[in-house]
């Protein structure tokens, strides 16, 4: 239990003893009567006043460190993110996995991962309205712990799932155009499968610190889900944030960037004339490193920064910084959740025949058998490219 404590400025009628100090402080509690004597109030001047009284917990709060202020944008801004993710997001994605469940049939392998990425997001669009709600309530979380812990870890499997599952398709593409030859026994649907439950199972397994780091506590007389943890449990949490940042974001990072340079350079120096998978590889480029550029890397950068001002950054010339920082963090969070809804646009510009198969199934029933013939799609570009990539080494 804190306790609070009022200091009084005493003038005594004796003279000081000391010239350097010619008032002597007594420091009272307001709840415990005061033991030994005390100037009586016609010895004594006080300056006290409501405002002062009010302000004594403000003061003990700054000896402690910064008090991060939550300012008003915060209640306004990420609820209104977070409603057009829930709306864009739960139609894209619906209507993404209803298009691989019923008219994407028999899967090819990248098939198969952008499923798995279509999953992930519609999960994560399902648990936005407690979000929501707790933002519109001044983040007043009245759901109680254990949801509190659900909500943090499926932003993460989210996040995470979604940053591997880019990975595989990444990896996928550029197996494809870099290395046709070698990649047309190895681009299997088995082998996708497998890959997707070992990507599940590592994601769960890496996000499950969350559901013991994050909880609910009692903040300014409401119930606060932290984002992250309290400030006991900090030190603990900026290690495993750092390491999962390494593993979970700056290594898929560098594998995707690199797969596309390589990608790159083939389509530029290859000189194919293979427009359909040219145009699909061109346009998977694009949207990956947009939402990574806009989405996952200020998130990182400013989730880790915020905690390092937290734990390093605590002197009174700081917290001006500090707010900054926190207010920045507020808005990386709003950016984060914005791949929910940019994936679907994924699947339509670069998935296989996925826009095609699209327009048919609004339209009207596919024909007995084309399913087939269009989920082979991909094999046959790749079939094409490689026979070019062939045909040119001969010529060589």
């Amino acid at each position: 239990m804190h306790r609070t404590y009022l200091l009084f400025s005493v003038k005594e009628n004796k003279k000081p003893k000391n010239l350097h100090s010619s008032t002597n402080f007594v420091c009272v509690n307001p709840f415990h009567a005061v033991k030994g004597p005390v100037s009586t109030p016609d010895t004594m001047t006080t300056d006290l006043n409501l405002t002062s009284l009010l302000n004594v917990t403000d003061l003990h709060n700054h000896t402690r460190g910064c008090s991060l202020t939550k300012t008003g944008f915060q209640f306004y801004y990420l609820p209104t993110v977070y409603i057009m993710v829930f709306i864009t997001g739960l139609v894209g994605n619906s209507l993404a996995i209803w298009m691989f469940v019923c008219h994407m049939r028999p899967w090819s392998s990248i098939s198969v991962y952008m499923f798995n990425l279509a999953l992930a997001d519609f999960c994560y669009v399902l648990s936005l309205p407690f979000l929501i709600f707790y933002y519109f309530n001044k983040t007043d979380w009245i759901f109680g712990d254990i949801l509190c812990r659900l909500q943090r870890f499926i932003f993460h499997v989210n996040l995470y799932g979604s940053i591997l599952f880019l990975t595989c398709i990444s990896v996928h593409r550029y197996t494809g155009v870099v290395h046709p030859l070698k990649s047309l026994g190895r681009l299997k649907k088995k082998n996708a499968v497998i890959t997707s439950a070992l990507v599940w199972l590592l994601v769960i397994i890496a996000i499950s610190p969350i559901l013991y780091y994050s909880r609910t506590g009692l903040k300014r007389n409401a119930t606060t889900c932290y984002d992250t943890t309290t400030e006991d449990e900090l030190p603990g949490y900026f290690i495993y944030s750092m390491t999962l940042t390494v593993f979970g974001f700056c290594i898929p990072f560098i594998i995707i960037f690199c797969c596309y340079c390589m990608i790159v350079k083939a389509l530029i120096y290859n000189d194919m004339n293979n427009a359909p998978l040219r145009q699909k590889s061109i346009h998977l480029v694009i949207i990956v490193l947009a939402v990574f550029a806009v989405s996952y890397l200020p998130f990182h950068v400013m989730k880790n920064l915020n905690m390092r001002a937290r734990l390093y950054f605590q002197g009174p010339d700081m917290c001006d910084f500090n707010n900054r920082v926190y207010a920045t963090y507020q808005v990386t969070r709003g950016l984060a959740s914005l791949n929910a809804c940019v994936d679907p646009i994924l699947y339509f510009l670069a998935g296989d025949t996925f826009r095609r198969k699209l327009s048919r199934a609004t339209k009207k029933p596919s024909k007995k058998g084309d399913h087939v013939l269009q989920s082979k799609s991909e094999e046959t570009a790749l079939n094409s490219l490689a026979e070019y990539v062939e045909n040119g080494e001969r010529r060589l």
